[in-house]
């Protein structure tokens, strides 16, 4: 009888251990392959108040929260008037900016208010599946203003 219990016991375990070794196998996902957005250049088409805009950029990073992206280097705005560009590649560096090919982020262009809350500018869905394409250039609107943001998705 114990002769019994041990080889069941032994049986057991060597099913256990087939049925862990399937599993784990199943479990290896494929690895994520990784983009960047490139920001590039913000074009003023109409400047939401006054004489201008103290515009800045954000993103929605993978867990849901929004990040300033630019400017970057501690700036907390840039100034912007109808018919104004300006260089964005400063915010590059910002880790948010790297996605999957298989997830989106959300740019939310932003009016800062030093009286009241921020305006939201407009805002513009990025995915990584726009990997390798052209200069993306995308037209956000909101609180009055109009304002072009130019991006590339590239890989990583």
């Amino acid at each position: 009888m114990r002769k019994n219990r041990i080889a069941r016991t032994a049986a057991t375990t060597l099913l256990a251990l087939g049925s862990l070794g399937a599993f784990a196998g199943t479990a290896h996902a494929e690895p994520i392959d990784y983009v960047r957005i490139e920001l590039l250049e913000l074009h003023c088409q109409q400047n939401s108040e006054g004489d201008h805009d103290e515009a800045y950029l954000k993103i929605t990073d993978a867990n849901g929260n929004a990040v300033k992206v630019w400017p970057g280097n501690g700036v907390k705005y840039q100034t912007m008037g109808t018919g104004y560009v300006r260089s964005m590649t400063d915010g590059n560096g910002n880790a948010a900016l790297i996605l999957g090919k298989q997830q989106a982020r959300t740019l939310t262009l932003w009016d800062y208010d030093s009286t009241s809350s921020d305006d939201k500018l407009g805002a513009t869905l990025v995915t990584g599946s726009e990997v390798g394409a052209e200069t993306q250039w995308r037209t956000v609107e909101g609180s009055g203003g109009v304002y072009v943001i130019g991006y590339r998705v590239i890989d990583i």
